[in-house]
């Protein structure tokens, strides 16, 4: 760029651009953009402008259990999302959950049930505690769900033949 005014033509050609990409969306009937990372002072203003809820998630793990919650694909170009890679919720809100603001996602379908628990305690140890166990539970859950023959453990096998042989030996007569 050798002017000033090159400089205005490129940023205003950028804005430009830029705001056709979000036009695009909302005529699309996006009403939500979920995105990783940063958001520019400008896609702020058209998010605004076109009325989208736009949300920053900072963590990539997270974005991408969004996407699975409300059926999603992730998308890295900036070009309107076909209909298959966009997802759907039935209401998107932000509520303050015990003084902590959250972002819900909710979603009636029968197909993909989801829950979110939420947690409160006194301390964070008993908070990482709490969510150890559940985590535990849900994955014996879902292996469960995988294959269900089951052999209990924390010495469950052990009482059950206990109590079975206490009861053949009550039916036994004599000492032996």
């Amino acid at each position: 760029m050798h002017n000033a005014a090159e400089l205005l033509g490129y940023t205003k050609g950028e804005e430009d651009k830029f705001e056709g990409f979000i036009k695009k969306l909302a005529e699309a009937g996006v009403s939500v953009v979920v995105c990783q990372g940063s958001m520019s002072e400008l896609a702020i203003h058209f998010f605004e402008k076109y009325h989208i809820m736009a949300v920053k998630i900072m963590s990539k793990w997270e974005l991408k259990r969004i996407g699975r919650a409300v059926g999603a694909t992730p998308i890295v170009k900036l070009e309107c999302p076909t209909p298959d890679e966009m997802g759907y919720a039935d209401e998107v809100k932000f509520v303050e959950i015990s003084s902590t603001w959250c972002t819900v996602f909710r979603r009636d379908e029968d197909e993909n049930k989801m829950a979110t628990i939420v947690l409160r305690g006194s301390t964070h140890a008993m908070l990482d505690d709490v969510e150890r166990a559940i985590d535990n539970g849900v994955n014996a859950v879902k292996s469960l769900i995988r294959d269900p023959r089951l052999v209990a453990g924390a010495g469950a096998t052990e009482i059950y033949i206990a109590n079975e042989m206490q009861k053949l030996a009550k039916t036994q007569p004599g000492l032996d």
